[in-house]
């Protein structure tokens, strides 16, 4: 789902769309509170980041939807016992992305996304089956 919402909205993006700011804003953001270590508003910024790349499609209806899938997300993370490891490598790809877009090279910034949320989603699925391994 993830994976069709952003880097769908990427494809169809341009530089000057307010939401590459916003991307921006998320990025500097993150790398402040990862100074800080404080890792649950590396995840807040984190999720900001992603919900500016969804809105990068201006569509009401998929932002909407994004937020859904975001709330699922966040339970799911509360759950993971150390989110220094679940959000500490993704500030610079979200780095990386945002430099992208900011170049006007938004295939690439589409296909570093892919590259990011299946990492993403391999390393959720291991965390998540550390966690049920534990409650059995």
């Amino acid at each position: 789902m993830r994976r069709m919402l952003e880097c769908g909205a990427l494809r169809k993006a341009w530089r000057l769309h307010e939401s590459v700011k916003a991307m921006r804003q998320a990025v500097e953001e993150a790398k402040l509170k990862r100074e800080q270590e404080l890792w649950v508003d590396v995840g807040s910024a984190n999720m900001a980041f992603h919900a500016a790349v969804v809105a990068l499609a201006d569509s009401e209806r998929l932002s909407e939807l994004y937020e859904r899938v975001s709330a699922e997300l966040r339970l799911g993370f509360a759950l993971i016992e150390d989110p220094r490891l679940l959000h500490s490598p993704f500030v610079d790809m979200n780095d990386e992305i945002v430099s992208l877009c900011e170049e006007d090279r938004f295939a690439e910034a589409s296909e570093k996304m892919e590259d990011y949320l299946l990492i993403s989603e391999n390393g959720l699925l291991k965390a998540f089956g550390k966690i049920s391994g534990k409650a059995r």
